[in-house]
């Protein structure tokens, strides 16, 4: 098959500015669960409108556009179904993603990235040119997306918790912190597969108090919920500490204090094990790139790094990196162990 002919320069730039169309697009009918009344049958719009409470010529439109990136199929009378990418979006479905794409329309997202260009003559974040204070801060102050923040990690961490307990190999640890581990997914996954390891959640007090009681079925003798600042304190007595997607959230001043903490509490046999993208010279686009202008934009210094990066981080803090393990999704599981 001959290569597709790229699109005049002019064109191109006015796709990728489009983006923004995309994304406000998935955000409103994630917003207004619109897959939730959906299936692979093709059903017509005002059908669908009706249900999600939606302006039926409206929703069309936003609709039409989906359905050209793939979300939905779009067949004749103004009928659409949903496509294996639009399944992501309904409430219940495995790897459900509908979350995370209500997040990035919810207001402390869309006015952070008001001030990019701010972030890009200082440095600043985008969250504290629009709030005077960081995420973390004015997410405590607004419960509903604080806790909607909270169910797009654990969402992320569906797929990725899978993929790292088939890509890692805990057997040995004998008691393993997840440090800033939200609702304790993943650790949950660890214990189900690991019957002899016990666990520690520790993240914010608010954090610690919305844990689904559910959360640990199976596995609830093995587990203690323990709330703290990992800037103040690390648990005791582990000879594993577990951090996913909160290296990244923070400058490398942040993340010295944090992994010199965990170095102070570590066994000489122990280890620390980063759950991150890892910045790579693959020149085309990649997942951690586009992560890590959310990290320029929504955090005060967080970011993706690299492999050295990395190491540099290690060795400043007592640490040395011991291996980098890859996982079937872009997270990586970064080993750490006492210099």
């Amino acid at each position: 098959m001959a290569d597709e002919t790229p699109l005049p320069p002019h064109l191109a730039m006015m796709q990728l500015l489009f983006g923004k169309q995309i994304t406000y697009s998935l955000s409103g009918v994630a917003r207004l669960g619109v897959a939730d009344h959906m299936d692979a049958l093709p059903r017509p719009v005002e059908e669908i409108a009706a249900k999600a409470g939606a302006h039926a010529p409206s929703l069309y439109r936003v609709m039409r556009l989906l359905a050209s990136f793939g979300v939905f199929n779009e067949g004749p009378s103004r009928q659409f179904a949903l496509t294996p990418i639009g399944e992501l979006l309904k409430t219940d479905a495995p790897g459900s993603i509908r979350n995370n794409a209500i997040m990035f329309g919810d207001e402390f997202s869309t006015r952070a990235y008001e001030h990019i260009s701010a972030c890009l003559r200082t440095g600043t974040d985008g969250v504290t040119e629009a709030y005077g204070k960081p995420i973390w801060e004015v997410l405590v102050e607004r419960p509903g997306q604080c806790e909607r923040f909270q169910n797009a990690m654990t969402a992320s961490s569906a797929g990725a918790a899978q993929a790292i307990v088939e890509a890692y190999d805990f057997s040995g640890i004998r008691h393993i912190a997840d440090v800033g581990g939200g609702h304790g997914l993943l650790l949950a996954s660890i214990l189900r597969a690991y019957p002899d390891v016990q666990g520690v959640l520790f993240d914010r007090p608010e954090v610690i108090a919305s844990v689904p009681k559910e959360q640990f079925a199976g596995c609830a003798d093995r587990i203690v919920l323990e709330a703290g600042d990992f800037f103040e304190r690390i648990p005791d007595g582990c000879d594993a500490y577990l951090m996913k997607y909160i290296i990244h959230d923070w400058s490398d001043e942040h993340c010295r204090t944090i992994l010199s903490l965990i170095r102070e509490k570590l066994p000489r046999d122990g280890r620390v094990l980063l759950c991150e993208l890892v910045v790579t010279d693959e020149p085309g686009p990649t997942q951690a790139k586009l992560l890590d202008i959310e990290m320029l934009v929504m955090t005060m210094g967080g970011k993706e790094r690299t492999e050295e990066e990395f190491a540099a981080l290690f060795a400043a803090s007592g640490l040395r990196l011991n291996r980098i393990v890859p996982t079937e999704r872009p997270i990586c599981v970064i080993e750490a162990v006492p210099a």
